[in-house]
């Protein structure tokens, strides 16, 4: 579960992301407030959604071997490697 008030860059874009996955809610910087942030906090910790939800995407993220997979890229891309 996160807040996200995204900045600059990449940041507008990954906010979208967490808060389409379920586990995140976001505040626009141009409009961010004590009291919304306060009220987005309250949503976060007393909606068990949420909680439940981040689980369920942190033992999908635990289940992939994203080192073994980033290398397979790697090598398929730069070396020529097959499978």
């Amino acid at each position: 579960m996160v807040l996200v008030v995204p900045y600059a860059f990449d940041q507008p874009d990954n906010a979208a992301r967490v808060v389409r996955l379920g586990i995140a809610l976001q505040i626009p910087r141009e409009s961010y407030r004590c009291d919304q942030a306060v009220t987005a906090l309250h949503q976060l910790l007393s909606n068990p959604t949420y909680k439940t939800t981040a689980q369920s995407v942190k033992e999908r993220v635990d289940a992939e071997d994203g080192v073994q997979s980033a290398c397979d890229l790697i090598e398929r891309t730069f070396l020529g490697v097959a499978e």
